[in-house]
């Protein structure tokens, strides 16, 4: 079943991951759904970039379960729950900025593994590229545009800052991917890790901006 790229499981959390952001947003419930929508969408559109590419490569990805769907979703909940909209804003930035990468990425040259700097195959967890990179901060900055046309009390300078939490958040990823690879973690726990760093940044790029 691929709806949204989705299995059945990860559909229902899905769907109690809008239900918690829409309990927890208050009066700006739906900006916040409707900015989770942009990384949904965005991320379907990612995925489905090359395709054929990506199957011939064994590292097309699709039915993903209710541990992909949590490990992306609940540091956006909670940072809502503890009353930081900003840690949300960095987090969402993070797990759009980690899904352009790794898949965007993927359609380039071969990644250098993080854990010594020598090319990897592609999709090997802990690696990454310039150019997925460079999708990833763009991944950010459009839900960085999206976040300040959804948010008018957002100010211009965070906007601006605010795709760096996302890249933070897809090193960060990468990084703990690098321990995925030696058996502690997997990919759910490399999302979580990346998703934290971009909501502890996020918070933080608030009290500078």
């Amino acid at each position: 079943m691929q709806v949204l790229l989705l299995d059945i499981w990860g559909m229902l959390s899905s769907l109690a991951v809008a239900l918690a952001i829409y309990y927890f947003g208050g009066e700006q419930a739906g900006q916040y759904l409707a900015l989770m929508l942009v990384f949904l969408v965005s991320a379907t559109a990612v995925t489905m970039m090359g395709k054929g590419k990506k199957e011939e490569l064994g590292i097309y990805e699709y039915g993903r379960s209710w541990q992909n769907v949590l490990a992306n979703g609940i540091v956006p909940v909670v940072s809502l729950a503890a009353g930081a909209p900003y840690a949300y804003f960095g987090a969402v930035a993070a797990v759009i900025s980690d899904k352009f990468s790794s898949e965007i990425g993927a359609l380039g040259p071969a990644p250098l593994f993080l854990g010594d700097l020598k090319p990897a195959k592609k999709g090997t967890s802990g690696a990454v590229t310039l150019l997925g990179l460079a999708a990833g901060f763009a991944g950010a900055a459009m839900l960085s545009v999206s976040a300040y046309t959804l948010f008018p009390g957002m100010g211009v300078w965070y906007a601006i800052l605010l795709p760096f939490a996302g890249l933070a958040g897809t090193l960060a990823d990468s990084a703990a991917g690098v321990f995925e690879t030696r058996g502690i973690g997997n990919k759910a726990t490399s999302n979580l890790a990346g998703a934290l760093a971009g909501a502890l940044l996020g918070q933080l790029l608030f009290t500078l901006a």
